[in-house]
């Protein structure tokens, strides 16, 4: 009777092993596939930076279908191979030195640890990683993946590669309205996050209300991720234009619904941020028009003690 469960045991566990062993392979050759692929084709459910200005004569909207984004598993695969990190060190480290004086670009600092959102071309946070010095205290990212960006930002591999080799995290495939549930981001309280121009993607036969309804939500659930990923003090920026329809977005009203309040408004110019292009989102490498701008401040409510 032994042996015949001895023989069991080994069977099912051989069984096991194979099935578990198939499964990773499959894995390993999807992940291979979405990284190789260069007809692979790349949409978008909640756009990168993107800011389709009715006033504009740009062509950049000239695929009006609203399409859904593919997300390529690639987070890790870059973090590795990339940055050559082992994957314990995501978390983001201490890495300032003791007692470097602190470097400003208007409301940013080389002290605070910050998060980076729906980058286009990563121009904006090479912006800050050059006016501080090192990057080292940020985590840059983007929705697209590492392949759309290559294809479709001529200066996207450049500035990653700047990023990078300053000390930034760059992560790709980062869905905004789910980022506090990554396996690494989630475990990170940032002092800043920063999401310049957010745009849930453009559809030129769609009515305005259920456009507007698209954008509120993208940025409803943005408010709602944040707020879980930022210490006691910390800030959660939107950069957003500030007319005509996109004042209808009602961003404070948005932020209030999930328990985030406005601390400060100030005018933006992008001149402040040498270098900083305002790419369109679906790939277009053109600069939108974004005069005027503000950028909004928002936090946590002001817990008093009894």
């Amino acid at each position: 009777m032994g042996q015949i469960i001895s023989f069991v045991r080994k069977r099912l566990l051989g069984r096991f092993f194979k099935s578990t062993e198939r499964c990773l392979s499959r894995q390993s050759e999807e992940i291979s596939d979405d990284l190789e692929d260069p007809n692979e084709e790349y949409t978008l459910l909640f756009s990168t930076p993107e800011l389709l200005d009715p006033d504009s004569d740009s062509d950049g909207g000239k695929d009006s279908s609203f399409r859904f984004h593919q997300n390529v598993g690639t987070t890790c695969i870059d973090i590795v191979e990339e940055n050559r990190q082992d994957p314990a060190a995501c978390v983001l480290e201490e890495r300032q030195l003791a007692g470097a004086p602190e470097r400003w670009i208007r409301h940013y600092c080389s002290s605070q640890r910050m998060l980076l959102v729906g980058e286009g071309d990563f121009s904006f946070s090479v912006c800050l990683a050059r006016a501080f010095g090192s990057a080292t205290n940020m985590v840059a990212t983007s929705l697209d993946s590492r392949g759309f960006l290559f294809r479709n930002y001529k200066k996207a591999m450049v500035n990653i590669h700047e990023l990078r080799s300053r000390g930034c995290m760059v992560l790709h495939g980062i869905d905004a309205t789910d980022m506090a549930n990554h396996c690494y981001l989630g475990a990170i309280r940032f002092d800043r996050i920063i999401y310049n121009f957010p745009h849930a993607g453009f559809c030129s036969d769609e009515p305005g209300e259920s456009q507007k309804r698209r954008h509120q939500l993208l940025i409803s659930l943005f408010f709602k991720n944040a707020k879980e990923m930022i210490n006691e003090n910390g800030e959660i920026h939107v950069t957003h234009k500030s007319n005509g329809f996109f004042l209808d977005w009602n961003l404070q009203g948005l932020a209030a619904a999930v328990g985030l309040r406005l601390k400060q408004e100030v005018a933006f110019n992008f001149t402040d941020f040498p270098g900083y292009r305002t790419k369109y989102g679906f790939g277009g490498d053109r600069n939108f028009y974004c005069h005027p701008s503000k950028t909004y401040k928002f936090g946590l409510f002001t817990t008093i003690s009894p």
